[in-house]
């Protein structure tokens, strides 16, 4: 090579290294800028994730305090209407009273269906038949039908029956609070 062509060449190099500096740093920001936004939309989403998984286990937390409420009033209206039966005291505001919270704990639990896991579903689900089921022996013996389908069906059956339900509604209790992490005891 010449001598006037050799500083043209290094001249030449100079100016494509400087230009392609230029352009290297300003595709490795850009690309720098693309993998900030990726990370940052990621943990928008992870962020929005947990906060529906928060939000989700709140409602469902709401819905077991509500139920569980619900369900010890509908068994103390049992046990209160239960008394009145036997002590021949049975009144509209009695009977009122009960229905009320047949009808609350019905709204609960079909709350509850729409809600909760299907394994604490089961228990609940037991607890509701029951209390309905005492529901239904009570109202008979208030209205004088005659039991002839089931030998429980008396005063004291049914007094029984109330009775009995404490373990449910503590097995029930116990379930939901294990599904919410509260408790890890195992079943």
């Amino acid at each position: 090579m010449s001598s006037t062509v050799v500083p043209l060449v290094i001249a030449f190099l100079g100016i494509v290294g400087t230009l392609a500096s230029g352009i290297m740093t300003q595709w490795l920001a850009a690309k720098a800028k693309a993998k900030e936004l990726d990370q940052s939309a990621r943990q928008r989403v992870q962020e929005r994730q947990h906060e529906t998984e928060r939000v989700t286990m709140e409602a469902v937390r709401s819905c077991y305090v509500m139920l569980n409420t619900a369900s010890l009033d509908f068994h103390s209206e049992l046990n209160h209407f239960w008394h009145a039966l036997r002590a021949d005291r049975v009144t509209d505001d009695v009977r009122a009273r009960l229905d009320d919270a047949r009808r609350e704990h019905r709204a609960r639990y079909s709350e509850a269906q729409m809600r909760v896991p299907d394994d604490v579903l089961t228990v609940i689900d037991g607890v509701h038949r029951r209390l309905n089921r005492i529901y239904g022996v009570l109202k008979r013996l208030d209205s004088g039908i005659p039991s002839g389908w089931e030998d429980d069906e008396s005063l004291d059956g049914a007094h029984h029956q109330i009775m009995g339900l404490w373990e449910q509604l503590t097995e029930m209790r116990r379930t939901m609070r294990r599904s919410i992490g509260v408790t890890q005891d195992s079943p």
